[in-house]
């Protein structure tokens, strides 16, 4: 990640050339007279002035927490709204064309602001190599409200709008943060349209990101979200409104220029809900625990992904979901498309690279295979591994910020149904994929099925408390009244660090759903309930996050 670079401002002056001769001629008539024209000139020299900058770009005016922005406002008349306006202003910016390719509009860390245009998608910005708008800090506790809303951004190769690109070293967070209904149009390869937070320092964003279109030349980003190693950070955020959503979002790549760029991408203690979004010729994804310790949870669902474009890695349908692996991770209700054979077998791929001593990322030197025998102060003092006994067993188990646990080392299962090709409705299931083999390699002690996955055990829904799914292994998805009467907990539950087993999402329970899981033999509870849909920022009740929603009761 690049730090930014540095700005400069310019400005040109220009007015019509007929208004231009007539003001000319209004000058002349004036200055030929005598003594007594001396304050006519005056006067219509002033107002010649004011006319030629006015002309020259457009202003912004207003007062309290109502501005607006005429067509052509350059980035210091935006700059001297913002710095006037009040907590919890609008600014509108009128239909037409604004050059922002230089310079960045930062935002007021203690007041809150709405930049938006009047008419969606009427405002042209054209972007270049620097940040268009963003806050230069994440401080504290954030809970202002922050929304950009009905841009479209021409050109650009640097992170348009980015929330904390000088984020000091201490544990922050935006709490309320809203992208909406922009348009991105030759976003340079490799660059995402939305940041939040600087691997320099320690920042989160909570919010939304809806309802705009991004249309790439080359692969490119939808948002990054990345930071240090965030220590303030445990339990985990699952159903809750302490995350950054991604939801009803078009993304559209034409060329495939790298493989490796995903629509998506977190760590440093991130947590994304990507949901209700189509993209096309990109993936889902985020890094891992070697990154900063990864994102704290990961929830993917009701999106679409459409491969055209074929002869690419991910062309076949791999990985078109991939997560290095962290925390605790909810994949459903995804329909996947591949351009041409299809490969089934790794499609929603979880990986854990403190398995084996090829990890992949920036995790202090000390900080090396999760293997049972550095623990604690031998390692970097935040990696505390579980180091369960014994070691020639557990190598290490349960792992720092592994897959399948929360932040706190409880035991938190990820599940995965009704994912399925879009075109035949063939089942995808969630794959444990030990992507980096070493030698010693203990991927398969310390990742399992029916222990840290779950996985549906078809692609249909229930038909009755018996089938498909009956209570055994795996999970099953249908109406309330035909989940299975007998279930099967883990084998963890009896360490007393979280208790779950196999899962059953009861469709008909709650608004979008409900996910139980058995917590003791034959004791369905709940472990799951989706947040608000649309978020509550885009319907227009949100005031910062809401309390945990998938915190129930248990259900005999």
């Amino acid at each position: 990640m690049r730090r930014m670079q540095s700005r400069s401002f310019s400005f040109r002056l220009s007015c019509p050339g007929h208004s231009r001769t007539r003001a000319w001629f209004a000058i002349h008539a004036a200055w030929s007279g005598g003594p007594r024209a001396m304050m006519t000139r005056v006067l219509i020299l002033a107002a010649l002035f004011l006319f030629t900058s006015a002309a020259a770009h457009g202003t912004c005016t207003g007062s309290g927490t109502t501005w607006s922005c005429t067509a052509g406002s350059s980035i210091a008349d935006v700059q001297a709204a913002v710095n006037s306006a009040s907590d919890g202003a609008t600014i509108t910016f009128a239909a037409g064309s604004y050059s922002w390719a230089s310079g960045t509009i930062a935002l007021s860390t203690s007041k809150g602001v709405t930049l938006i245009c009047a008419v969606v998608g009427g405002c042209s910005i054209t972007a270049g190599s620097s940040t268009v708008v963003g806050i230069p800090q994440i401080v504290g506790t954030n809970s202002h409200f922050y929304r950009i809303s009905g841009f479209s951004f021409q050109g650009g190769s640097w992170y348009t709008i980015w929330f904390g690109y000088n984020v000091p070293a201490s544990n922050a967070v935006m709490t309320q943060v809203r992208v909406d209904h922009n348009t991105w149009t030759n976003l340079a390869g490799g660059i995402s349209a939305i940041a939040c937070s600087d691997d320099g320092g320690v920042g989160l964003c909570y919010g939304v990101i809806d309802h705009n279109t991004m249309n790439c030349n080359a692969s490119c980003f939808l948002i990054y979200e990345l930071g240090q190693y965030n220590s303030s950070l445990s339990g985990s955020s699952l159903g809750t409104g302490k995350n950054l959503f991604i939801e009803d979002n078009t993304v559209n790549i034409s060329t495939i220029s790298d493989d490796g760029v995903n629509v998506t991408d977190a760590w440093g203690g991130a947590s994304l809900v990507i949901r209700h979004n189509h993209f096309t010729n990109i993936s889902m994804g985020t890094h891992g625990q070697t990154h900063a310790g990864g994102p704290q949870n990961v929830e993917a669902y009701n999106n679409l992904i459409t491969y055209t474009s074929s002869g690419h890695f991910q062309s076949d349908g791999t990985r078109q979901f991939h997560h290095q692996g962290s925390g605790t991770i909810l994949v459903f209700n995804n329909q996947f498309t591949a351009a041409g054979t299809k490969n089934a077998s790794d499609v929603i791929s979880i990986n854990e690279y403190r398995a084996n001593p090829q990890y992949d990322g920036s995790m202090p030197t000390d900080a090396v295979q999760c293997n049972g025998t550095v623990n604690g102060p031998a390692d970097a003092t935040y990696v505390i591994d579980g180091n369960r006994s014994p070691s020639t067993t557990w190598h290490g188990y349960p792992c720092w910020h592994q897959p399948g646990r929360d932040f706190s080392l409880n035991y938190m299962p990820m599940y995965a149904w009704n994912n399925t090709w879009s075109d035949t409705g063939g089942e995808i299931d969630l794959v444990l994929d030990d992507a980096v083999p070493g030698t010693p390699d203990y991927f398969s002690t310390h990742m399992q099925y029916n222990r840290e996955a779950y996985n549906e055990v078809a692609a249909s829904a229930q038909t009755s408390p018996t089938s498909p799914f009956n209570g055994t292994t795996g999970m099953g998805f249908g109406t309330s009244a035909n989940r299975p009467t007998t279930c099967t907990t883990s084998t963890e539950t009896a360490f007393g660090k979280g208790a779950a087993g196999v899962g059953y999402f009861a469709t008909d329970v709650g608004a979008q759903g409900t996910l139980y899981t058995c917590s003791a033999s034959n004791t369905w509870t709940v472990y799951y309930v989706p947040y608000t849909y649309p978020h509550p920022l885009v319907s227009g009740t949100g005031s910062g996050p809401a309390p945990p929603t998938n915190l129930g009761a248990t259900v005999h």
